[in-house]
């Protein structure tokens, strides 16, 4: 039970961050996505970070996916 308060109060300090960073409604959607999946992901300013090997640029599309060429790239480039 701790645990789930825990989680839930995380997911909401991330979509407050987010909105105070200006963040489009696309690009929270899309963190949200990530995060179900994926739980190592985080905002850095506007960029979502993925495992610290993927950085997701506004307008959170396919093309705007970097880092180092792998699996976790070409997971999170099947996820956008």
């Amino acid at each position: 039970l701790a645990n789930k308060a825990r989680t839930e109060k995380e997911e909401k300090m991330s979509q407050a961050y987010a909105i105070s960073a200006g963040v489009s409604l696309e690009g929270q959607q899309l963190f949200q996505t990530i995060h179900k999946t994926i739980k190592d992901c985080k905002w850095q300013e506007k960029n979502i970070v993925v495992m610290e090997e993927v950085v997701i640029a506004p307008p959170y599309q396919v093309e705007n996916c970097k880092g180092k060429e792998g699996s976790a790239l070409s997971h999170v480039r099947k996820i956008v």
